[in-house]
């Protein structure tokens, strides 16, 4: 790989929504406030970055603030396209990011957790046709694990795909042996280098595991911060970064996001030691029917969570 494409992958790492949707959209919004703004979404759109709330990330001391990252199913961006999934958030993340420790905390949600009402908590997405989909799907998520959220990440499988190709794969140390004709997940426990079809395979399987959905949940949390780990150590200069971001710009869809709230974001994530940054399932059991509902050993869990966004006794 020459120079050219190696600072190109470098940039890129920054996109991937399982790196962290808060990173992607600071970065660009960077690029774009230095180097000249480009159309946004003129390109294949990879991921939608959207404000659902009222935080405000400023220069300074800041408030704890709170993220939620979706993985949908769907196979395209068009429905009539995807009948076997018409969105459905089969991967969902919820990250609280505290400023003024540098810290973050992954809260990482099975997809068959009950949401008000009894539904799972992947379905409020697509219960709302024609409504703003992704604040009815922030607005479960909250209700679930009691923080606010300002922020939602959206991207859906050939997305995740081509991102993480782009950036030329990410590095996961693998806990567990996988073997998974469902999902293609066939992988040795150790370090190893996933592309873009073999991480959404990583991120997919849950038939390799006796607790299924549970460990499928924290694997994703871990490619999250894999990928902060895979960019941090190719130790890529300011210079490069900036003046390559910009074409990020033309895959992204921004929904009522500031250039200026992400510029200071990214600032701040671009600061942050993927050591201190946690990866946690949120406790569940079999509830009625196949839903999941929150263990006892939850509401402790949540309300550390909810306070600032980092866990200091869990």
């Amino acid at each position: 790989m020459g120079r050219r494409a190696r600072r190109r992958a470098l940039s890129l790492l920054l996109v991937a929504p399982v790196v962290c949707g808060l990173l992607v959209a600071g970065t660009v919004a960077s690029a774009w406030l230095l180097v000249g703004q480009p159309v946004p979404a003129e390109g294949a759109t990879w991921f939608q970055v959207a404000k659902v709330g009222t935080a405000q990330v400023t220069a300074g001391p800041q408030q704890p603030f709170f993220a939620l990252v979706l993985g949908t199913g769907a196979r395209s961006d068009d429905p009539a396209l995807s009948p076997d999934d018409p969105g459905l958030a089969d991967a969902i993340h919820v990250i609280g990011v505290n400023p003024a420790l540098k810290s973050a905390t992954l809260i990482d949600i099975p997809r068959d957790t009950e949401g008000p009402g009894g539904n799972k908590l992947n379905s409020y997405i697509v219960s709302n046709p024609g409504g703003n989909d992704l604040r009815t799907e922030a607005d479960a998520v909250s209700a679930v694990v009691g923080a606010p959220i300002s922020w939602v990440i959206r991207a859906n499988f050939p997305h995740f795909q081509q991102m993480v190709d782009e950036i030329g794969g990410i590095d996961v140390n693998i806990p567990a042996p996988m073997n998974d004709d469902f999902s293609g997940a066939h992988f040795n426990a150790g370090p190893a280098h996933l592309n873009g079809e073999q991480a959404l395979q990583f991120s997919r399987d849950r038939h390799s595991f006796e607790n299924g959905d549970l460990t499928r949940t924290s694997n994703q949390g871990l490619l999250i911060v894999s990928a902060l780990q895979t960019l941090q150590a190719k130790h890529p200069s300011a210079g490069d970064t900036v003046r390559l971001i910009a074409t990020l710009g033309r895959h992204t869809k921004l929904d009522g996001v500031g250039i200026t709230d992400l510029f200071h974001m990214g600032d701040l994530a671009l600061s942050f030691d993927p050591a201190n940054v946690k990866n946690v399932v949120l406790p569940v059991a079999l509830g009625g029917g196949s839903n999941l509902v929150k263990t006892g050993d939850a509401a402790g869990l949540l309300a550390d969570f909810a306070d600032d966004g980092v866990l200091q006794s869990h």
